[in-house]
């Protein structure tokens, strides 16, 4: 039965609701708030990674060992871990200090999976920042040991010990003197996504926020989705950082374009640009291209064109002036020479090669 008609007979047949409902409601929506605050209580304090110091933003299940039975159960309440000592190569964890030594003097933990970018390459093809990705079916210890670590600062992800169906692009700093590799941030991407997300979850580690990172593997994760020809976006409800992150990114792109694009240029197009157009260019799609042209408030509504696809009026000047308040730059974040050579595209099935 369609779900539309479904909803008709599901109206037709709800009860008027009373007062006594409303309070119902009103005393589900307090309980339901009072668990998400206690869901977000932190039950580790400070977190060690390597050779910085940082606190933790909400709580992370590791196992009873580290936080206990109560806390693993959710009976626990508040800080029960006040320092957790991570592996900064293999992200294994201790409680005790001299246990995470002994660890971190034997680990040999290379980054594992294979480099599919680097960003920003010089002639010997190095670079300072790269982007390796590690199947959780190959690697599930590294990737659950990863994910339970990105737990501490993400709010609405829950994925920890079932990695198998996910990829995971680990974003790395080489350092050009002593040529050491630290993982500083990733993004997992399902590897089939009935909804077409082209990222399940983002996380750069916080010392290494606000230095323009995230945008890097914003900016892979749909450049491997444009290679797939998959037209999709990461996968919703995006937390409030990430919202901040990606506005900005779709924001840049979607300037970019339009700036340009001749088809904004008002003696030529008359400025006018179908929203359809800007999501098949960009690879953003049309409800997150309309998101962010809301609020720059760069458009105005143009109505539709042909048959429903609807269209909107570009002030140029005023996209300038959008991106000069907002301090962004508008070359590309990604170079799509970076990728190892034929990274992501669709194969051609031999049969259809062979006719």
């Amino acid at each position: 039965m369609p779900t539309s008609l479904l909803k008709r007979r599901a109206s037709l047949t709800t009860p008027s609701r009373s007062a006594d409902d409303h309070s119902n409601d009103a005393s589900k929506t307090h309980t339901e708030r009072i668990d998400r605050e206690k869901a977000l209580e932190r039950n580790i304090d400070n977190v060690v990674f390597g050779d910085v110091m940082f606190k933790s933003w909400y709580p992370s299940w590791y196992p009873k060992e580290i936080i206990g039975e109560k806390a693993l159960n959710g009976d626990g309440k508040g800080i029960v871990v006040q320092t957790l000592y991570v592996c900064n190569r293999c992200f294994a964890y201790a409680k005790v200090v001299e246990d995470w030594v002994r660890h971190c003097r034997v680990c040999e933990q290379g980054v594992p999976g294979r480099k599919v970018y680097v960003h920003g390459a010089g002639e010997d093809g190095d670079g300072v920042w790269s982007v390796w990705e590690v199947d959780g079916e190959v690697e599930t210890l590294f990737c659950q040991k990863l994910s339970l670590f990105a737990k501490l600062f993400l709010d609405n992800k829950s994925v920890f010990f079932d990695v198998a169906g996910f990829n995971y692009f680990l974003l790395v700093h080489t350092s050009p003197t002593t040529h050491h590799q630290q993982i500083v941030g990733f993004f997992s991407k399902e590897k089939l996504s009935w909804d077409n997300n082209n990222l399940a979850c983002i996380l750069v580690f916080p010392p290494w926020q606000r230095k323009g990172l995230g945008s890097i593997l914003m900016g892979v994760s749909y450049e491997i989705s444009r290679r797939e020809e998959i037209l999709g976006g990461p996968e919703k409800p995006i937390s409030d950082l990430g919202k901040k992150g990606y506005k900005r990114y779709w924001g840049a792109e979607i300037a970019r374009w339009l700036l340009e694009t001749k088809e904004t240029d008002l003696k030529r197009g008359k400025g006018l640009v179908s929203v359809e157009q800007i999501s098949r260019e960009t690879w953003i799609l049309g409800e997150d291209c309309l998101t962010v042209l809301r609020d720059m408030g760069i458009v105005e509504a143009a109505g539709r064109g042909k048959g429903t696809v609807e269209r909107v009026k570009v002030d140029k000047a005023k996209v300038r002036e959008w991106v000069e308040q907002q301090k962004l730059g508008l070359e590309r974040v990604v170079d799509t020479n970076g990728f190892v050579e034929g990274y992501g595209y669709k194969k051609v099935a031999d049969d259809e090669v062979g006719g």
